[in-house]
């Protein structure tokens, strides 16, 4: 996986230090652990790779009450641009993903120690709906730095829009690092975890590309588990290469995505050159209740990736 240039626990934090978008996306991960909800984004999805069900429902408790989107952070997710709502070009991802994880595989590991954490720095925007209902609305895009332990039972903490958050429970970074490699034992794996999403209707497939998707996005993982996770994704059926993408920072690249049941399409962006994984974005590619064909629902870039001693401490 490439490199790229960018936790000691803090106080848990009350309710009132939680922004109203904050909020909304905590509630959005106990709502998705028990309903089907049509609505739900790219964010909610992200929420689901790291928190475990039963902290979900915990966050949602003090979460539950405050879910409107505020003030300047909250745009009209319909105004995207049609260079940012690339289509599939048709062809199989198969041999791009090929020489993704070629490349992938060919890069330097990175050592984590077991009582180290992962940091990684991103621009981020998600769309969610002002009080849960009519028409979606897309974050401004902003930073998002989480520091996510090596090991199990450990917390994790993220920070957005200068909030620090501890997230209890998390999937350690070790739990992504130490799937196999074996190309069917993999493949089952990732089926198997992507149930986590089996609520929101996008189908099996599109839940393992997710989860996959997931996996390279906030973790650290070596070169070779990297690859086996693009080898595998190429396995997933209806994966497209995507003509061109631009990721939350504006950098474009090549890309690969897939639709999911509900017709959201989720795209995978990477360096043209290097190939080192650039960001994610995905879109509706048709009309929905809470949003219309075209309308962006999410956009990620990773500008940063280290190891560190504690919560809080930035890569060298």
């Amino acid at each position: 996986m490439n490199e790229m240039p960018g936790r000691e626990p803090l106080p848990a934090p009350t309710v009132s230090d939680l922004s109203a978008d904050r909020h909304r996306e905590l509630k959005d991960v106990f709502m998705q652990t028990i309903t089907e909800a049509p609505q739900r984004t790219a964010a909610r999805r992200r929420w689901a790779l790291i928190i475990a069900p039963a902290t979900a429902v915990a966050v949602a408790a003090v979460a539950i009450g405050a879910v409107t989107l505020t003030g300047p952070k909250a745009n009209d997710a319909s105004n995207a641009t049609a260079p940012t709502v690339a289509s599939d070009s048709g062809d199989d991802a198969g041999p791009l993903l090929e020489r993704i994880a070629f490349t992938a595989a060919a890069q330097p590991g990175t050592t984590v120690g077991a009582d180290k954490f992962v940091y990684v720095h991103s621009k981020v925007a998600f769309a969610g709906q002002p009080k849960g209902r009519g028409s979606a609305r897309l974050d401004a895009v902003h930073d998002r730095e989480i520091w996510l332990p090596q090991s199990k039972g450990v917390t994790a903490q993220f920070r957005e829009n200068g909030k620090m958050v501890r997230i209890p429970d998390v999937t350690p970074n070790s739990a992504y690092a130490n799937l196999p490699t074996d190309p069917d034992a993999l493949l089952k794996r990732v089926y198997k975890e992507g149930k986590v999403f089996s609520k929101n209707g996008a189908g099996q497939d599109a839940n393992a590309f997710q989860y996959i998707g997931g996996a390279v996005s906030e973790s650290l993982l070596s070169p070779e588990v990297t690859a086996a996770l693009y080898r595998v994704a190429a396995k997933i059926p209806g994966v497209q290469r995507v003509k061109d993408s631009v990721d939350a920072a504006g950098r474009h690249g090549v890309a690969v995505g897939r639709t999911d049941q509900k017709g959201e399409r989720h795209v995978w962006i990477f360096d043209a050159r290097t190939f080192a994984f650039l960001g994610e974005r995905s879109y509706l590619v048709k009309d929905m209740e809470w949003g219309k064909a075209g309308m962006l629902t999410g956009t990620t870039a990773v500008l940063k990736r280290g190891v560190v001693d504690k919560v809080g401490q930035l890569p060298r």
